[in-house]
């Protein structure tokens, strides 16, 4: 965990989840994570349609990639030979509780790059069984480039999962204060159900909303 934005996140999730395995969506209140809010997202997790959607994501997030990500597969943002690789990870966030970190480069279609670090953390399923995951992308350099000339692809150098029991993982984020309290207004996921399929899920090609 590099960027100071995933350490901020990381510290408010831990502090929100005590001694449980995660805290619960309920619990995520808008002011704690303002400054943070562009760049946040929540996934959304279907098991009986397989797939890993975008439930809400972040104005900055958006107009990193050209377009409004809500409803959006997450396998899509990944070239297709890591899709396995953000996969794996991602279920791990989900099944076992262990948050992911995916540092990964962004390229837009004339072939510029930036790097991204990519956290996504777990949150306690809701009394009907919804999973939803709490996440943060931001670059740790802002090209002057980003948000006029899209993110089409990004290419994954390392995505790799934590123990929230591993005390250092924890103890390097709580270094740094979390400033704030956020609010997350609720979204409405997209009800298609059409895409390919990958492992135990189907990833949904999303279009411009």
């Amino acid at each position: 965990m590099r960027h100071l934005a995933s350490k901020h996140l990381f510290s408010y999730w831990s502090r929100l989840r005590s001694q449980r395995k995660a805290p619960t969506r309920a619990e995520i209140e808008p002011g704690d994570i303002r400054e943070h809010l562009g760049d946040t997202f929540i996934l959304e997790v279907n098991k009986s349609l397989r797939t890993i959607s975008f439930r809400l994501a972040g104005t900055r997030l958006c107009n990193a990639y050209g377009r409004e990500l809500k409803g959006l597969g997450f396998m899509n943002l990944w070239a297709e030979e890591d899709n396995l690789r953000v996969l794996r990870a991602i279920t791990r966030t989900y099944r076992d509780f262990k948050p992911a970190i995916i540092s990964h480069k962004g390229r837009t279609e004339d072939g510029r790059e930036v790097d991204f670090e990519t956290l996504v953390l777990p949150l306690l399923p809701t009394h009907d069984g919804d999973i939803r995951l709490l996440g943060i992308s931001t670059t740790k350099e802002m090209p002057f480039w980003l948000g006029s000339e899209p993110i089409v692809t990004n290419k994954v150098l390392s995505a790799y999962n934590i123990s929230v029991e591993n005390k250092e993982d924890e103890r390097e984020a709580r270094l740094v204060p979390f400033p704030g309290d956020l609010k997350i207004a609720p979204a409405v996921i997209s009800a298609t159900t059409q895409g390919r399929q990958f492992g135990h899920l189907r990833i949904i090609d999303g279009g411009r909303a």
